[in-house]
């Protein structure tokens, strides 16, 4: 979106070209408002936008004629992403003069909409214009009609073209990407190989045709034309198409060493690399963490002072289950990006994880300075104050999370209310605890931590325990053979007297257990005295005796069960 005029400097140098005329002498007398257009370029270099733009309002104010600042108010707009304001102003540019360039930042400016239709209707103005690139305006054009699924009018439109003009590999690049929607690959084998032929400096005629090739069943010619693509283009990109040849024939080794020398290139976008090295992280990759990691390692070479790179190397990091790496790769990319909220996130998620909570909350106040209010950054701050123990302020933090996160999805304003769940339950606000439960299992039917927190609070309490069979019943089918919804479900059925099925459950969450807590144990052998199994529960509540402390279980309670061999509630 607004991919030609993006570049700072180029709206620099549009102010100063606004302020000069030319007349037919060929002299360049400035204009009237020059020097206001000399100011603004010094609020742009400082990143003033705010002062910039009002200064541009001024000079439309008392120069309502003055199209060449209407046109950079659009780009100023562009740049800060607001399409509708930039749409407004080059179409007041438009009217007073309709400049080939204002009408090329139009057709951007509605691509990028997705309004595509306004883009042809300006795209067609623009053709019957002087001093422009007919071929390229009609190129762009069929792949306009073919976006916005007008296929046959885009076939019809490259055919006539094709006819008027005479063949090109430019042309005809987009003809193959017409014909490859069709499943046509021997029509699209017949357009390229001739240009393949020639050695086409376009990479596009070479990938495109490998894939036909595929797909006709020639993976020998397919791998083949890739490599004379190399050969003939010199673009690194195509490293990536044999890297695809070669994992889709079963050449692990062979398309992992294509990767490598694609993520070694200078020329190969950051953004492609990146894509590729998420998309290795992804269930069922042909390549391993390792892979991952060497590729990871060669990205962040190519990109130090990229933040991104070094979030996609600490999300290597974490899968591999190296949090030490995946810390120091988290803190570098805050350093160099310090409004990367999603390397704040994960940063915080590998201090909690390392149970290093206070430098979590220190992220967090530190994250939250340069981004404030932001409701992820004060969710997971708020997190790291309720694993510190300090409520109040989880709270606060939780609330605030809440407050701001309005507008963000359903799934993450669950987890906020999941949040608020066992931040008030821990304060004893049991009432809201269960309002904010239910209202995150309302917003989100899979949140299994607010159903199985609900239901077990619930239990202990013995209130709405058929609410609470449901939710933890619900919570084991989501996420079965987990210890902890097991014993949940197991309470909730001791609660309702349901003795027989508690046992089953129980004896679930003991075998699906890594670590046996007191708790569990206690559990245990509270469902079997209630089984009529009196001596295999003496011996769970000796086993939680031993295993427990104070702040688990309640000591006193436990022995005295031991004592009178039988259940106290």
């Amino acid at each position: 979106m607004f991919k030609k005029y993006l570049k700072y400097a180029l709206l620099v140098t549009m102010l100063s070209a606004a302020g000069k005329t030319v007349s037919a002498q060929n002299s360049t007398p400035e204009k009237p408002y020059s020097q206001q257009l000399k100011n603004i370029e010094v609020f742009l270099r400082k990143g003033d936008y705010k002062q910039a733009m009002d200064s541009l309002d001024a000079i439309t104010v008392r120069y309502p004629k003055a199209d060449d600042v209407y046109f950079t108010k659009a780009v100023l707009f562009g740049q800060m992403r607001n399409a509708d304001r930039a749409l407004e102003e080059v179409n007041k540019a438009l009217e007073i003069d309709p400049k080939n360039e204002y009408l090329s930042f139009n057709i951007d400016v509605n691509k990028g909409k997705g309004d595509i239709q306004s883009a042809i209707r300006s795209l067609d103005i623009l053709m019957n214009k002087e001093h422009v690139n007919v071929a390229a305006l009609n190129r762009e054009k069929i792949m306009l009609l073919f976006n916005s699924e007008q296929k046959e009018e885009a076939f019809t439109l490259y055919k006539n073209v094709r006819e008027r003009t005479g063949a090109t590999d430019t042309l005809d690049v987009i003809g193959a990407t017409l014909l490859l929607d069709k499943n046509d690959f021997p029509a699209v084998i017949n357009v390229l190989e001739p240009w393949a032929n020639k050695k086409s400096p376009l990479a596009q005629v070479y990938s495109q045709l490998a894939q036909a090739y595929r797909e006709n069943k020639e993976a020998k010619k397919s791998v083949a034309i890739l490599n004379a693509g190399v050969l003939n283009t010199k673009d690194d990109y195509l490293f990536l198409d044999l890297a695809d040849e070669y994992r889709l024939s079963g050449k692990g080794k062979l398309s992992f060493d294509y990767l490598k020398q694609a993520f070694s290139s200078k020329t190969i976008d950051f953004s492609e690399k990146n894509r590729i090295i998420l998309s290795l992280l992804a269930p069922n990759s042909s390549f391993t963490l390792d892979q991952a990691q060497e590729l990871a390692n060669i990205l962040v070479d190519m990109h130090p002072r990229v933040a991104e790179s070094h979030v996609a190397k600490g999300q290597v990091n974490w899968m591999r289950n190296d949090l030490v790496g995946a810390q120091s790769s988290f803190s570098i990319a805050v350093g160099i990006n310090p409004y990367q909220i999603d390397a704040w996130r994960m940063l915080m998620n590998v201090d909690l994880a390392m149970e290093q909570y206070d430098q979590a909350i220190a992220h967090g106040g530190e994250a939250l300075h340069n981004i404030p209010n932001n409701p992820v950054l004060l969710y997971f701050s708020s997190i790291a104050y309720t694993l510190k123990g300090n409520y109040e302020l989880a709270r606060n933090l939780m609330e605030a999370a809440l407050n701001n996160g309005q507008n963000e999805n359903a799934i993450f304003q669950s987890n906020i209310y999941s949040g608020l769940g066992d931040i008030y339950h821990s304060l004893k606000m049991e009432s809201a605890s269960d309002v904010a439960y239910r209202e995150a299992i309302h917003l989100d039917s899979t949140n299994v931590s607010a159903m199985n927190n609900l239901a077990y609070y619930l239990s202990l309490r013995n209130q709405d325990l058929e609410d609470a069979a449901l939710f933890a019943e619900t919570a084991n089918k989501l996420r079965p053979n987990d210890a902890t919804l097991e014993d949940t479900y197991a309470w909730v059925l001791f609660k309702q007297g349901k003795y027989a099925d508690a046992l089953v459950w129980i004896e679930k969450a003991i075998k699906n257990s890594n670590t046996i807590s007191a708790v569990l144990l206690e559990h245990y052998g509270d469902i079997l005295i209630k089984n009529k199994k009196s001596a295999e529960a003496m011996k769970q509540w000796k086993l939680a005796l031993n295993r427990g402390g104070k702040s688990e279980i309640d000591l006193d309670k436990l022995k005295e069960k031991i004592n009178t061999k039988s259940y106290v509630e």
